[in-house]
């Protein structure tokens, strides 16, 4: 748990099951613990994975106390949630996996940890990652309140990775994507305790910004969906009312000067520095990944807009 990455198969990410924030916390200190890279140790459903009331306390609670005897006591309800959790995965070809997430508890109160062992079906959904995974610092999540709240910010992790800064939904997709389909019949009741709960959870607590549109049925006939808009807020001088856009970012990376100026950002690989499309290409992605390390002299990135006529 050194470096508290939480590395994800985006089919994770979007897969449906229902969890409570406690068992959410669990399942990630677990992954957070794998090695996903494509060359790291084979990960297997005897591999065990401890979690401890130190280690839970250092990254969900921080300087808030909690009492160790209650801590423990709620892992072990997660733990007992999470081996009855069912996970839903949408596959190629119409095809739908169903499968459990934890194999086995050891519950070891002497030394005031549990060990954990993942069912063998959703190891390849965290394990040897070679393209399409999300990944975040365990810590960015560690504030947030909900698990609608850690639900939200992984979603939107993975669609800034993919290039997109704002995504459109029914009322029923939002639903289905927050995996709370059979709850929250009332439009207001999903605004209030989902959207804007994790909304303005994830804008005090995280390094994003989240803006949500309402759209309308007809006059008076209230809602049929939203938009919701995501950036990093150190993006936010690039950003306007309609939000962030790929065509922002592909301005800057095609200006001239911010070629000269970053050809040798250390998160560009060999070739990356040695040709220029793939310079742009991998440039699109830092910039959303990493927008704080673009700050050579003094320049804000959005100085490589201004030569850029704005419409």
């Amino acid at each position: 748990m050194k470096n508290n990455l939480v590395v994800q198969s985006n089919d994770l990410i979007l897969a449906t099951y229902t969890m409570q924030k406690t068992d959410k916390e669990l399942m990630l200190a677990c992954i957070s613990q794998i090695d996903s890279r494509p060359n790291a140790p084979e990960v297997t459903r005897q591999t065990e994975f401890i979690v401890s009331i130190d280690h839970i306390k250092a990254l969900f609670f921080g300087k808030k106390s909690k009492n160790e005897q209650n801590i423990y006591r709620d892992l072990e309800d997660a733990s007992n949630r999470l081996y009855e959790v069912d996970i839903t995965i949408d596959l190629e070809d119409n095809k739908t996996l169903r499968t459990r997430l934890i194999s086995s508890i050891v519950f070891d109160p002497e030394n005031n940890q549990i060990v954990l062992t993942f069912a063998e079906k959703i190891l390849p959904y965290l394990t040897q990652l070679k393209a399409n995974f999300t990944k975040y610092r365990l810590l960015e999540i560690g504030e947030l309140s909900s698990i609608h709240s850690i639900r939200m910010y992984e979603l939107i992790v993975m669609w800034t990775n993919q290039f997109q800064y704002s995504k459109e939904f029914t009322i029923e997709e939002f639903k289905h994507v927050m995996s709370v389909q059979s709850k929250y019949k009332q439009f207001g009741q999903l605004k209030t305790r989902v959207i804007e709960t994790a909304i303005n959870d994830i804008n005090e607590n995280t390094n994003y910004r989240v803006s949500v549109e309402y759209i309308k049925k007809g006059r008076g006939k209230g809602y049929k969906g939203l938009k919701l808009k995501f950036h990093k807020k150190t993006l936010e001088k690039i950003a306007d009312k309609n939000g962030l856009t790929e065509e922002k970012i592909k301005a800057i990376v095609d200006n001239v000067q911010f070629m000269r100026d970053y050809n040798d950002h250390p998160s560009l690989s060999y070739q990356g520095k040695m040709d220029t499309d793939t310079f742009k290409r991998e440039m699109m992605v830092i910039i959303q990944r990493e927008p704080e390390s673009f700050n050579r002299k003094n320049k804000a990135l959005e100085i490589y807009l201004a030569p850029i006529k704005q419409g």
